[in-house]
């Protein structure tokens, strides 16, 4: 069975399950694991200990096959075997990682989305990336009777103001008063994901995972 050994970038929540990707440790290609269903779950995930994935954790993922869509081009169809973890990436190492686009995908009039039948037709070829933005802040917001948090940066003096879904600052700041956090570590890390069509007609750019070090 193919694998893939993979260092963990994303382990984020979506809608009706997980969203998990990550860098393969010898070549650095984005890998985006999907199940028949398209979403995963815990009970997908757990290594074969029964623990479940934690960012910059090096694991090996068994697949069926690379599974490629127009939006999101890094997919692989995982098979039924768990995943094993081999190890932790080092946070000194992470800035090896990082992917220097000039834009965080391709900005149109909104920067948080790209319209699905612009990726149909103009294949962008990629739907992760990992950057080391510039003043970084919180805001959060009640929406619709629902809590919001989204992160709030400027990368190549370009501002960008995505929706958040890394559940372990989900689970923090939806505690906390709307309103704006800036945060102070020295160096902090964006996962960034396009999200598979949503029913408006567009994907949607997500903070998948936030790593401060």
């Amino acid at each position: 069975m193919a694998y893939k050994d993979i260092i963990c970038l994303a382990n984020s929540t979506k809608i009706g399950g997980k969203c998990v990707a990550g860098k393969t440790v010898d070549t650095k290609e984005w890998i985006r694991p999907v199940s028949e269903e398209g979403k995963l779950t815990n009970e997908l995930i757990k290594y074969s200990n029964g623990k479940l994935p934690n960012l910059l954790d090096i694991m090996r993922i068994h697949y069926k096959k690379l599974q490629p869509t127009a939006c999101q081009p890094e997919n692989i169809l995982i098979s039924e075997e768990r995943w094993e973890y081999l190890g932790r990436w080092p946070e000194d190492k992470l800035d090896s990682l990082c992917d220097k686009p000039k834009e965080i995908f391709i900005n149109q009039d909104r920067k948080d989305r790209i319209e699905v039948k612009f990726l149909e037709k103009n294949k962008l070829g990629y739907s992760l990336l990992l950057v080391k933005p510039k003043s970084i802040r919180l805001s959060r917001t009640d929406y619709e009777n629902k809590k919001k948090l989204r992160a709030i940066f400027v990368y190549n003096e370009l501002e960008y103001d995505l929706g958040v879904t890394d559940p372990i600052f989900l689970e923090e700041y939806n505690k906390k008063k709307v309103g704006f956090y800036k945060l102070d570590s020295e160096n902090i890390y964006l996962c960034i994901s396009l999200a598979a069509p949503y029913k408006d007609g567009y994907c949607y750019k997500l903070v998948a995972s936030i790593i401060p070090t």
